[in-house]
């Protein structure tokens, strides 16, 4: 039986080290709004680090683990087997990486225009492609890391894994520094770090693994049994992700079209994913091995138990995060962001897109901890079906926007259809088996009640100390002290009610 402690510990583990490369990114993002702010070269970059990007989530993230996670731990029983599917799935992965990787840097203004067609008149498209086919190839190593993650993660090894996303963060961090001492052109050298990072992130992985007795050893790739249901199993979820991040896409291309809003739309996207990352990403990242484990013995409680236990830990954690965003967007950006090349205007654009998009953050943690329930029955066609109605009508609504609210149409339908596919995942949940019992729903009322308590705090902070958490030089000493004072209020009311502590 999975316990409640262990599943937390998992979740502190991931949780812990996800928040540590996330603070790094927020270093990145710092050094980068400084540097580039919202000018052409940073929009440029911007474009060319995102194509990697949505295919990492494409190819790694979730089509990969998904299929392959479920599988390796059935075979687990057998080393040999396991060792022998790995290996296959190893060599098969990079025949596919290397051909799609040659042909995506051949294509590049292709796909360059595709995610930002505003640029097809300006400067900013040749930069684009030009950073573009440099950055590329970090899809390869970092696919092709993702099958050791797996393995990792399916023997519990979640630290070392959750840990090496920080070397991207590193690697940028170091580029702008040499940039900046050197005097080299920092668009080119942000874009050279971004393979080196996924190199190193693969070495480390590689090397985890040897040491649980799983060398990589590369074959001919052969179109075996297994290798089939992989692909058969990780097709639907190839497609739930194109159609996921043609959002993505939908949202690029109205930014292209107003300068600036590329720029403004990924800052507030970065600190959203914060809280996304550590919370939802973390909780997905253990829920999957665990939930495999139950599912092979049709241990439907046993599900429903273990799910309890990550939606009590995701709402105490994510809602507090949710409205310290809405009630907070221009102190937060502000003392953030505003220096350098980033102006006030850029501050309160990206303050109005966090704000919308924050009002959507409970939703894609939903997402986070309801899809593995699917992906461990082996169902990806429900997700998929459900991704495409989201798709649908995020394209729907930031088309039917974009003449009312020009660059924030696609922050508004990204938030709308994060919240439909939460409610069709939950729908669907409840087919599998899924339920929401009393005890989690009282404690999920307990936890609303804190948050309003907390919302009054900073609403009346906010509009008393406005200009302290705005304007003066001391403006994150004032912004630190008010997030820790309302923070322990918020635990210390859900201490008192009973939610923190211990169950007996």
């Amino acid at each position: 039986m999975i316990s409640k402690s262990n599943l937390l510990i998992n979740f502190i583990t991931v949780g812990f080290w996800t928040f540590v490369s996330r603070i790094f990114g927020f270093v990145r993002d710092i050094m980068f709004a400084a540097f580039l702010g919202s000018g052409p070269i940073g929009e440029a970059f911007i474009i060319a680090f995102s194509l990697p990007n949505i295919f990492r989530r494409f190819f790694a993230e979730g089509a990969f683990n998904a299929a392959f996670i479920p599988m390796f731990k059935k075979s687990m029983s057998n080393k040999k087997q396991s060792i022998k599917f790995s290996n296959n799935t190893l060599s098969m992965m990079i025949l596919i990486l290397v051909i799609f990787t040659i042909v995506s840097i051949i294509i590049m203004p292709v796909l360059v225009l595709a995610m930002a067609s505003g640029f097809g008149n300006d400067n900013r498209f040749e930069t684009s492609v030009f950073f573009g086919r440099i950055t590329f190839p970090y899809i390869f190593f970092v696919s092709v890391s993702s099958l050791f993650a797996g393995i990792l993660n399916s023997y519990g090894k979640f630290g070392i894994v959750s840990a090496t996303p920080i070397f991207l963060n590193i690697s940028l961090i170091l580029a702008m520094i040499l940039s900046y001492v050197f005097d080299w052109e920092v668009g080119t050298i942000l874009s050279i770090s971004v393979p080196i990072s996924g190199i190193l992130q693969l070495i480390v992985l590689v090397q985890s693994c040897r040491k649980i007795g799983y060398s990589p050893k590369l074959n001919f790739p052969k179109l075996d049994e297994k290798i089939k249901k992989l692909m058969i199993i990780a097709l639907p979820v190839v497609l739930s992700g194109g159609v996921i991040h043609i959002n993505l896409l939908v949202g690029r291309q109205i930014a292209s079209y107003y300068d600036g809003a590329i720029a403004w739309l990924n800052y507030a996207d970065r600190l959203y994913q914060l809280p996304l990352g550590v919370v939802g990403i973390a909780l997905g990242s253990v829920l999957l091995p665990k939930l495999s484990e139950k599912i092979q013995l049709d241990n439907v409680s046993e599900m429903n138990r273990v799910v309890h236990n990550a939606l009590k830990i995701a709402f105490v954690l994510i809602l507090p995060a949710t409205v310290a965003l809405i009630i907070l967007p221009i102190p937060i950006i502000t003392v953030l962001f505003e220096r350098g090349e980033f102006s006030n205007i850029d501050s309160k654009n990206t303050a109005s897109a966090l704000a919308i998009y924050a009002f959507g953050l409970p939703a894609f943690v939903l997402h986070k901890i309801f899809t593995p329930m699917f992906f461990a029955k082996g169902n990806t066609k429900t997700p998929f079906r459900i991704a495409l109605i989201s798709m649908l009508s995020n394209i729907i609504v930031a088309l039917f926007l974009i003449n009312f609210v020009g660059y924030l149409a696609p922050v508004f339908s990204t938030t709308i259809s994060s919240w439909i596919m939460a409610f069709a995942l939950y729908y669907e949940s409840k087919k599998i088996g899924f339920y929401l019992d009393r005890k989690l729903i009282k404690e999920i009322f307990i936890v609303l009640l804190s948050t309003l308590i907390l919302v009054l705090v900073l609403l009346v902070a906010e509009k008393e100390f406005f200009y302290l958490l705005v304007f003066n030089k001391f403006n994150a000493i004032y912004l630190f002290t008010l997030i820790s004072v309302s923070s322990f209020i918020y635990f210390t009311i859900l201490w008192l009610l009973g939610i923190l502590k211990k169950n007996k």
